[in-house]
């Protein structure tokens, strides 16, 4: 890690780089559209995960929107300078509508062109959520939108999302619908101190992105204030160019480009999804563009090379690129596993829709002697009410659930909620939802001490969203043999230390504490089922000083524990069960899915009426699931059961495990059983339960 001294040089080289800029006249610069074309490339490979050699090469092509979002700070200060300096004056309507020309009829394009495959691919959630996505991305909220659904960008359930890279737009959006008022202001009255003010203003949310990486990461990558020093950083070299003489041909603009380029190809190829972002780490790539925009020369090599003709025209067609590639490749991904060469081919179908939106629909918007303003706001008004209205019968319909036969809506209505989620009291009785701070029937997230508790109570969930998934499949059978249960399930929180936690779940230890408080206050002998998600026990993290209030708040910092003691106190808790007179089920490993079945779904309904599906299976071998068991699970003493999920979702005898059956797929998605997956297992433990 950087010592604090040595971001501070890092800081007030920016600054100094900064005032050494040079200036032109404001006119087209071919470079510009190279670096767009870097960066929309950088960002379609890094979304299209190509392994090539053995290795992903574009980890870091997640970079390439932090070098638009420089080039759209650059690009529109220079625009409102030169009006204010020319004029004296600037025109907010002109402004914006360059914006609506430039930005809005793609946009409407490629979501009316989506409609179709989210009609055929999308279950009914998904369906809802495609829908609130394009009308956030309408209004430009995308980031907002995408970070409270808990959207991780990163993630392979991520790339599912068709809309999900508009979250950038609204970024922009938002920059513009702020700066252009501050700008005018600081003009108008502070004019002297304009660059200092903008190098203020980015250092200050420099500093905020680098604090709230550490308190909450997701909230960080979309936060437009996060993110404003990387436009900030283009408003300063546009005030300095505008404001400066110029200078040109000397030593730096022959060599500081190159050193810009590579500084840019570094964060490309060298960031990774552990890279922490944004934040002191992303000015590597942030000063590598401020070096190529303000020394640029037509003399120097990268100059050349960025205004050559290939570079510029995918730079003319970036938005579109942009705008097309992400539904493409999200619709395409569903349910198939596709290849490198399925990769290429979205590649190809992005760039060849690419130059088509660019030629019919994005060129003649922009030109009002093709498109007459009024032509052009009737156009995108009519545009948004039917967006809107589409988006809200989605919506109203819940998904449109007419699009399925009755024998289809039956089944897909399984998987409509994650089966881990799906669990109501049986009575309705109500209890307090843990993070949410709300009354709720559903058992799933309650405080341990408003817990759902039914009947005898003599059987307890106890665990994370592992055992939450057989929660209601368990209990109908239970209701066979008249017992009762306690739910003390709660996601992300398996029974481990009170010490510590998981991504995402910083009260796991309060709620630990209030599981053995309960556990406790017991006067009888119970019956527990425990499992884990064991995946999370390899990077814990110590308890803060504040574990409920820091849930609350979604902090996902917090410093690393070792993988051990998750483990260790994981196995320390069911012999602490046993030594109080309990029994256990514990149940182990899960194979790991590679079918999506969300996805898969849809395309496939006609098996539905039938329930003839075909077995489909995954990568995982339930040989090495048991031999990898065996060798990290204990033998417990006393009355300790292990089920094992393989001998019902897999075939011992081919050594093979199921994605789908002919029933149905058996995960519902995630790594999570569907119920018809929870259904096979939940026969096993009742199964156990008798033998006790």
């Amino acid at each position: 890690m950087l010592s604090f001294q040595a971001r501070v040089l890092q800081l007030q080289t920016i600054i100094r780089l900064v005032n050494q800029v040079d200036s032109s006249k404001l006119s087209y610069r071919a470079e510009i559209d190279g670096l767009r074309a870097v960066a929309v490339v950088s960002v379609i490979l890094y979304h299209a995960q190509l392994n090539l050699f053995g290795r992903d090469w574009f980890e870091g092509g997640f970079i390439g929107v932090d070098v638009f979002f420089v080039i759209s700070g650059y690009l529109i200060t220079r625009i409102i300078l030169s009006e204010l300096q020319t004029n004296n004056t600037f025109s907010p309507l002109n402004f914006y509508e360059r914006r609506a020309r430039r930005i809005l009829p793609a946009l409407f394009l490629v979501i009316f062109a989506s409609i179709p495959f989210a009609w055929q691919r999308l279950l009914p959630s998904d369906f809802v959520e495609y829908a609130d996505s394009v009308i956030a991305s309408l209004f430009f909220g995308s980031n907002f939108f995408f970070y409270f659904s808990t959207t991780e960008y990163g993630a392979d359930s991520a790339l599912l999302k068709p809309f999900l890279h508009t979250w950038s737009l609204g970024v922009e959006e938002q920059f513009y619908f702020i700066f252009p008022a501050v700008a005018v202001v600081i003009y108008k009255y502070f004019r002297a101190h304009f660059l200092r003010m903008i190098i203020v203003l980015s250092v200050l949310s420099l500093l905020l992105a680098e604090f709230m990486e550490t308190r909450n990461p997701e909230l960080n990558f979309f936060l437009p204030f996060s993110r404003f020093w990387e436009l900030g950083a283009g408003s300063a070299l546009a005030i300095k160019e505008l404001n400066s003489k110029q200078v040109g041909g000397t030593f730096l603009h022959r060599l500081l480009p190159a050193i810009g380029l590579s500084l840019v190809a570094y964060g490309i190829f060298f960031f990774n999804g552990d890279t922490p972002h944004p934040s002191f780490h992303t000015i590597v790539p942030i000063l590598g563009v401020a070096l190529i925009i303000g020394f640029r020369s037509k003399d120097e090599l990268v100059g050349r090379i960025l205004s050559s003709k290939p570079f510029v025209w995918i730079g003319l067609i970036s938005y579109s690129a942009y705008l097309w590639h992400f539904p493409i490749f999200a619709f395409s991904r569903m349910g198939k596993d596709p290849t490198n060469y399925d990769k290429f081919e979205w590649i190809a179908l992005t760039f060849a829709l690419s130059l088509a939106s660019y030629f019919l629909i994005e060129r003649p918007f922009r030109h009002k002697a093709i498109i007459s303003s009024r032509l052009m706001w009737l156009v995108l008004f009519a545009c948004l009410i039917c967006a809107v209205a589409f988006m809200g019968y989605v919506k109203v319909s819940k998904g449109v659930w007419d699009r399925f036969s009755l024998d289809q809506r039956v089944l897909i209505g399984g998987f409509d909620t994650a089966e881990f989620r799906s669990f109501s009291h049986p009575d309705g009785v109500m209890g307090t939802i843990l993070d949410k701070r709300i009354e709720s029937e559903k058992c799933y997230l309650r405080d341990p001490m408003d817990a759902c508790r039914f009947g005898d109570e003599k059987f307890v969930f106890l665990g994370d969203s592992y055992v939450a998934q057989y929660e209601r499949t368990v209990f109908a059978r239970l209701k066979t043999i008249d017992m009762g249960f306690i739910s003390l399930s709660y996601g992300q929180c398996p029974f481990v230390s009170e010490d510590i936690w998981f991504d995402g779940r910083a009260e796991c230890p309060y709620v630990n504490e209030q599981r053995r408080k309960v556990i406790e206050g017991f006067t009888d002998s119970k019956i527990f089922l425990i499992s884990a998600n064991e995946q999370q026990f390899e990077s814990p993290k110590k308890r803060t000083n504040n574990p409920v209030k820091d849930g609350w708040e979604d902090f996902r910092g917090g410093e690393s524990a070792a993988s051990r003691i998750a483990w260790k106190s994981y196995f320390q808790n069911i012999e602490w069960l046993v030594s109080k007179g309990h029994k256990v089920i514990l149940v182990r490993s899960l194979p790991r899915p590679t079918l999506n079945a969300l996805k898969w779904l849809p395309q496939n309904t006609h098996y539905i009426s039938q329930r003839n599906f075909p077995y489909l299976s995954n990568k995982d071998k339930p040989s090495k699931i048991l031999a990898s068991d065996n060798s990290k699970y204990p033998k417990f003493d006393g009355p300790v059961l292990v089920v094992d999920p393989v001998n019902s979702l897999c075939d011992l005898q081919k050594d093979v495990c199921w994605d789908v059956i002919p029933n149905g797929p058996i995960y519902d998605g995630g790594r999570h059983l569907s119920f018809i997956g929870a259904d096979l297992v939940a026969k096993d433990i009742v199964d156990a339960i008798a033998k006790f």
